[in-house]
């Protein structure tokens, strides 16, 4: 395999912001080159011996897949030693109490397992270089208080002396997205380390049960000077990646998939053949109504219910007129086994029920350009993987209600070493929610641009000022 070497101008600028601070962060783009301007700065604390060992936490897949290429694609990397953390909870502990600083440089794990790793690591003492470099890939995962990977690594993050988090998009569905990721990083030093104390200080609820809230005048602003210092990030014009162009695809539902998705939208309750569908909430129904969309109903016992057959012809124009591989986009279950059935039972997919080994033998198969279609869930290969190699094309066969896995999923194509014009084709049922998708995603992404032009603009701002 031929090895590269040299890096973009912003990628050495910014491994240098990350060499010289214990805690920072990175916000680039998907594509930009996060994992190997990360190593890169991990490559030169080892050669100065400022760390010995660096504990680098990801998403599952890109734990296992793009961190161990990376290092291996590189010239300057491909000498670095490293342990994937895989298997049973007894292999995982067998590769974690191996010397780190005599058998390998790096550890990597997947984000799913924190709560067992924070366990493990209660083990060691201070000193163990485990403790030297904790590096975050797509920080963002733990934007939610709650989550319990996050409140693991926020309780146990006083233990490391160095913290760094990388994200594509650190702040997808708004600025509260900022808390946790800092929390962690910093240690509570930024804001603290209460989320409810912060969120009350600097925003106001928008409904009577405090479910959504809204940043008070002037926060926003106040939040994101705060954050700038921590953060390093491509300058203007540094990045130029091609906007994929993106096709809108509308179906009309047939009357009776309609009629049954009007009444679940104003009454809650749909007839699906011999059943009477209920929705118990306002957000069930949401979610009843996408199912219509997309051409079925669950009814008891999960089982799917036919709807109308809209999508299912949209699909088979895309499969008809494919002029080379596509990546077909799914939500459902029901949508995964309509594309199976359209183009067999032996269709790849990457998603749930999915193991390491079929799914890494699946990647490598669609970068060699060996399958006209594979198809994806966006929250089993939405962050990290490069599959920019087996094809420029991508066809949705709904809109996502999230703007981040709609950025990272088109940005598995849409990325460094992609040679053609990426096409992103939508089924969208109209005057449907799916439309809510589109707008929530166009929203959303233009906060999220916003904020990474703030950050971009302190970056460069006058410092003799």
């Amino acid at each position: 395999m031929r090895q590269k070497n040299e890096l973009r101008p912003y990628q050495d600028r910014i491994a240098t912001h990350l060499y010289e601070n214990d805690e920072a962060m990175m916000v680039v783009r998907p594509g930009g080159g996060k994992t190997i301007t990360a190593l890169t700065a991990i490559t030169e604390l080892l050669r100065d011996k400022v760390i010995h060992h660096a504990l680098v936490i990801a998403p599952k897949r890109v734990a296992r897949v793009v961190w161990p290429d990376e290092i291996d694609s590189w010239a300057h990397t491909s000498k670095l030693r490293y342990a994937i953390l895989d298997g049973s909870p007894a292999d995982r502990e067998l590769l974690l109490r191996s010397p780190p600083v005599s058998v390998r440089d790096i550890t990597i794990v997947g984000i799913d397992l924190i709560p067992w790793l924070m366990k493990e690591l209660a083990k060691y003492g201070p000193e163990s270089p485990l403790f030297d470099l904790l590096v975050i890939d797509e920080a963002s995962r733990l934007r939610n208080p709650g989550g319990v990977r996050a409140k693991e690594l926020a309780k146990h993050a006083d233990k490391w002396r160095m913290i760094w988090g990388l994200s594509g998009t650190l702040r997808p569905s708004g600025p509260e997205d900022l808390f946790m990721p800092s929390r962690i990083v910093t240690r509570g030093k930024l804001w603290g380390r209460s989320f409810h104390r912060w969120r009350k200080d600097h925003f106001r609820p928008v409904d009577f049960q405090g479910y959504e809230w809204t940043p008070l005048a002037g926060a926003e602003d106040k939040l994101n000077a705060e954050i700038a210092p921590l953060v390093a990030t491509v300058a203007e014009g540094e990045l130029v990646q091609p906007q994929p162009t993106v096709i809108i695809d509308r179906v009309q539902l047939p009357d009776t998939a309609r009629h049954q998705y009007d009444a679940m939208n104003r009454k809650l309750v749909a007839d699906a053949g011999e059943q009477t569908i209920v929705a118990a909430s306002t957000g069930v129904a949401t979610g009843k109504m996408a199912q219509i969309a997309n051409g079925f109903l669950y009814g008891e016992g999960k089982q799917p219910i036919p709807s109308h057959s809209a999508k299912r012809e949209w699909l088979e124009d895309v499969i008809e007129t494919a002029t080379g591989p596509t990546l077909l986009i799914y939500d459902f279950n029901s949508d995964l086994t309509m594309l199976r059935d359209a183009l067999g039972e032996e269709l790849p997919y990457l998603g749930a029920g999915v193991s390491d080994h079929v799914a890494a033998a699946t990647i490598a198969a669609w970068n060699d350009g060996k399958l006209p279609f594979m198809a994806l869930h966006p929250a089993s290969g939405g962050h990290g993987l490069n599959l920019q190699h087996g094809g420029a094309d991508m066809a949705w066969l709904a809109p996502t209600w999230s703007p981040e896995y709609w950025e990272q999923t088109i940005a598995r194509l849409n990325r460094s070493g992609q040679k053609r014009q990426v096409i992103v084709r939508v089924c969208v049922a109209d005057n449907t929610v799916d439309d809510l998708k589109l707008d929530r995603v166009h929203h959303k992404m233009s906060a999220q641009e916003a904020f990474e032009a703030y950050l971009r603009r302190w970056q460069t701002r006058d410092k003799t000022a």
